[in-house]
């Protein structure tokens, strides 16, 4: 029965995004089409019942235009972002309309995330009672797996894995979920201390890695196709287009240039992106284009082996 009022509530703020002010005889409607009610009609004190329970759970308003009798998201730009809050309501609501459309589930081709995610609930035990972890982890990096305790101050979810990041030896450490191989926790605690912040901590960069530079200025220059991409789904939170005209545009962005921002770069290609600043960045674009179109020009070599 939690279950189903979880997904009611659910249901209630998705249908307010979706559709952005409705009465409450648009919201029956609505309502009575969907899997939870039925066919019967939503009662006015259960509606009241999940305003409440809505703002109590998720802090999200719904309030009342008084002259329109309208229901709306007091403040829509919430539930917009990066945050666990969005994710999870996101995610609850795409699993609502799945729900509701079995007969569609054939047609529906989802991305899988890696089995790391099975980890996830002993790594958040861990993070709410700050318990040291135990794991045995398989780095890329290495054949045979090690064994470390683990101090998770914070998860990240990138590009369909799920990444811990622990603080040991006075630095934070990323284990990505995927590549454990076994995870308990231990009797230790460890103190999470009140000033950091993850959004903090990852300000200014890309993807999971992180590094102690400075923030550079970075400006992309992109076919216009390929800006009608990067218009829909940026690539950093701080870009901006400069320019525009019918042939290209211009992006510009605030950023670290950590490895995940330049494996981005070189995937999008010479004929998707020409890096116009900052110089370092062009020439290393320029130096790894180089080294590729040599192990292509090179017979009876291949690229691992022109290298050496």
């Amino acid at each position: 029965m939690a279950k189903e009022l979880f997904n009611r509530y659910v249901w209630l703020i998705d249908t307010l995004q979706r559709y952005g002010r409705l009465t409450r005889r648009e919201i029956d409607g609505l309502w009575q089409r969907s899997e939870y009610s039925d066919g019967k009609p939503m009662a006015r004190r259960t509606f009241m019942n999940y305003r409440q329970a809505i703002q109590e759970m998720f802090d999200v308003n719904i309030e009342c235009d008084a002259s329109t009798y309208e229901y709306y998201i007091e403040d829509p730009d919430a539930l917009q972002g990066n945050g666990a809050r969005v994710w999870a309501l996101n995610t609850l609501a795409v699993s609502n309309m799945l729900n509701e459309s079995q007969e569609l589930r054939n047609r529906i081709v989802l991305e899988n995330i890696p089995s790391g995610q099975k980890f996830l609930r002993i790594v958040f035990e861990a993070m709410k009672e700050n318990r040291v972890l135990i794991l045995s982890y398989r780095s890329f990096r290495r054949v045979t797996s090690s064994h470390t305790l683990a101090a998770p101050y914070f998860v990240k979810l990138f590009r369909q894995r799920w990444y811990a990041k622990d603080f040991t030896d006075r630095k934070i450490k990323t284990y990505a979920l995927d590549r454990v191989a076994s995870l308990e926790l231990s009797s230790r605690t460890f103190v999470y201390p009140d000033s950091f912040s993850p959004i903090d901590y990852f300000r200014d960069c890309f993807g999971i890695t992180h590094d102690d530079m400075p923030a550079q200025e970075v400006v992309l220059r992109v076919p216009a196709l390929q800006a009608n991409y990067l218009r829909t789904l940026p690539l950093h939170e701080s870009q901006e287009e400069l320019d525009r005209n019918e042939h290209s545009s211009t992006f510009h962005y605030r950023l670290k240039i950590t490895p995940d921002f330049e494996q981005e770069v070189y995937a999008l290609g010479y004929w998707q992106a020409e890096v116009l600043s900052p110089q370092t960045l062009r020439d290393a674009v320029a130096e790894r284009l180089s080294r590729s179109l040599a192990c292509y020009g090179t017979a009876g070599l291949s690229c691992h082996e022109h290298r050496k």
